[in-house]
C-alpha cells in the first residue's frame, strides 16, 4: 500500500529535518541531560517529529516510546495510569520516552499529576510535550522543560521541500499550482505534502480549488464551503445532507472550513460573509465532536 507523502517523507534523523537548525543544534547539546522537552507552535510544523527524533537520538527502543494524545486521554485517571508506568524500568534498552501530544488539552488535575512526575523523574525516563497552545500549559511545567517554539518554514524552505519530493516521486506540477502549494501551505511542511498528495494527479483547475479548500480530499467539504457562502438563509437542509456524507474527523472538517473561509477573506469574493462564517468555526471540537461541528454548521447557515 502506498504511503501518504507526509508519512513517507517524515524525517528519520536530524539531518533530514527541514528548518529549525538552531533548535536541532540545541537539542543535540542537551541530549542525556535534559529530561523534558516542550515543543510548541502551529500544527504540522514538526513538533511530534522532533520528539520522536529526540527519542531515537537517545537510542530509546521503539518498544519504549510511549505516545499519548491528550485530546482523548486527558483525565486524571489516564495520567495516574501512565505515571505508574513511568517508574517501571524499561524492558528493552536503557531509556524510555513519553510523548504527549496536545498536552494543553489535559485537565488541570491531570497536568498536576505530570508536574509531580517531572519534578523528580527516574534517570531513565524522558518526556516530550507538544502543544499548539503553550499559554495553557502550567508555568511550573514550562519551567521544568527545555522549551522550543517550532515555527513555520520560510517560502524558500517549503520550495526546497516540494522540489525534493517532486523529484523523488517524478511528479510534474504546473507553475500556478506549484505557487499555490507554496502559498497554501503557509509554511507548514506537513500541510505542503498533504496538499501535494491531494493534487498531484488532478487537472490544474480542480487542483487549485482543492488547495483553496485547505487540502481535504473529500469533494463534499468543498461543496459545504461553497454552500455556506451562498447569500441565503434557507440552506440548512442542504448543509445537513452534505455533512452526513462527509467521513472525516469533526476537528479536521472544522479546520478545513476555517482555512477555506480564511482564503476567501484574503481574496476578492465575499470577505465579509466569509469572516462571519469563520467566526462559527474558531473553537475546536475535540470534546463536542460531531455534535459541536453540526452546531457550528447550523449557525453558519444562518449567517447568509
Amino acid at each position: 500500500m502506498t504511503k501518504p507523502l507526509h508519512i513517507k517523507y517524515r524525517p528519520q534523523n536530524f539531518e533530514e529535518f527541514f528548518g529549525a537548525k538552531e533548535i536541532v543544534e540545541s537539542i543535540r547539546k542537551s541530549l542525556g541531560t535534559t529530561h523534558c522537552y516542550l515543543f510548541h507552535g502551529q500544527r504540522g510544523c514538526g513538533k511530534t517529529t522532533l520528539a520522536r527524533l529526540v527519542a531515537h537520538a537517545l537510542e530509546v527502543d521503539d518498544f519504549e516510546i510511549h505516545e499519548m494524545d491528550a485530546a482523548s486521554t486527558r483525565g486524571i485517571d489516564d495520567a495516574k495510569r501512565l505515571k505508574s508506568g513511568v517508574f517501571r524500568k524499561p524492558m528493552k534498552g536503557k531509556r524510555k520516552m513519553y510523548i504527549i501530544d496536545e498536552v494543553a488539552q489535559l485537565t488541570k488535575d491531570a497536568m498536576s499529576v505530570w508536574l509531580k512526575t517531572l519534578e523528580e523523574p527516574p534517570e531513565y525516563a524522558y518526556f516530550a510535550l507538544c502543544t499548539t497552545e503553550v499559554n495553557k500549559v502550567l508555568k511550573t511545567i514550562r519551567s521544568r522543560s527545555a522549551e522550543y517554539q517550532v515555527k513555520p518554514l520560510p517560502r524558500r524552505e517549503i520550495h526546497k521541500l516540494l522540489s525534493w519530493v517532486c523529484t523523488e516521486e517524478k511528479i510534474d506540477i504546473k507553475d500556478d499550482v506549484y505557487k499555490a502549494l507554496i502559498s497554501g501551505s503557509e509554511g507548514i511542511p506537513r500541510e505542503a505534502l498533504v496538499l501535494l498528495d491531494g493534487v498531484k494527479d488532478l487537472e490544474p483547475e480542480l487542483a487549485l480549488e482543492l488547495i483553496r479548500s485547505g487540502g481535504i480530499g473529500d469533494k463534499n467539504v468543498i461543496d459545504l464551503c461553497r454552500l455556506l457562502l451562498v447569500n441565503e438563509k434557507v440552506k440548512w437542509p442542504q448543509a445537513r445532507k452534505i455533512l452526513q456524507g462527509i467521513d472525516e474527523e469533526p476537528e479536521k472538517i472544522r479546520r478545513s472550513v476555517l482555512g477555506y473561509m480564511s482564503k476567501v477573506m484574503l481574496g476578492d469574493d465575499s470577505p465579509k460573509l466569509a469572516a462571519m462564517i469563520a467566526e462559527e468555526f474558531l473553537d475546536n471540537v475535540y470534546d463536542s465532536g460531531r455534535a459541536g461541528l453540526s452546531v457550528a454548521v447550523y449557525r453558519a447557515c444562518l449567517r447568509g
